[in-house]
């Protein structure tokens, strides 16, 4: 899968470098997990909801027009993906956090001069994550929260991550470009043995940034 996910990446770097138009992107992720029906019962007994995470997103960008109307648009992007807990009787949430690197081929429409909307794949490979355990003290009944390293083998988590997303652009100018959408994933990021039970974790978010275009 590495080996698969390395040829992507630099096919589509070469893709990307030939293209008429790229830039560089930058902007911020609102994610969130959409567990299965059991994993949400779990968290309604442990009193506990899951909120939207920020994370940054950056990224480089290629195009080719298809026509006075349709665009393949293409990006490479690091993004971070993940949830908040919030539980009863914690101060703090706790966080999940992922470090991916995206690729996304999609098309998009131009509905007027500046504004366009796009649709399309993605297929991402975890990098790296931290995620906060909290320590109880048997003693004084005392919290505290820890930000440990992911070991995604220990903790099996899936590190592939696909699914589709769908947004928008707005061209501000001849350079700058504003763009926002939804991102629904569909991989499974729980690895490990569910014994017959839904506690899928799948990712989601809400994506702005701002890209500098220039001409190849």
């Amino acid at each position: 899968m590495r080996k698969l996910f390395t040829i992507l990446f630099i096919g589509l770097l070469i893709f990307n470098l030939s293209a008429q138009t790229v830039g560089l992107k930058a902007g911020f992720n609102l994610g969130n997990i959409t567990w299965g029906s059991d994993a949400k019962d779990a968290l309604v007994a442990m009193n506990a909801t899951s909120n939207m995470m920020i994370g940054i997103s950056v990224g480089a960008t290629g195009s080719f027009e298809l026509s006075d109307i349709l665009t393949l648009n293409t990006e490479l992007n690091f993004t971070q993906k993940g949830t908040k807990l919030s539980i009863d009787g914690f101060d703090d949430d706790l966080s999940t956090k992922i470090n991916f690197i995206d690729i996304i081929p999609a098309i998009s429409y131009k509905i007027t001069d500046v504004l366009s909307a796009s649709m399309g794949p993605y297929v991402g490979f975890a990098l790296s994550g931290t995620q906060d355990v909290a320590e109880i003290d048997l003693i004084t009944g005392e919290t505290s929260i820890k930000s440990e390293a992911i070991d995604f083998e220990e903790s099996e988590i899936n590190t592939l991550d696909y699914g589709l997303n769908i947004g928008v652009s707005y061209v501000l100018n001849e350079i700058f470009v504003i763009n926002t959408g939804y991102s629904i994933g569909f991989a499974d990021l729980n690895g490990g043995d569910q014994g017959g039970l839904d506690l899928s974790e799948k990712t989601n978010g809400i994506y702005f940034s701002i890209g500098y275009l220039f001409d190849n």
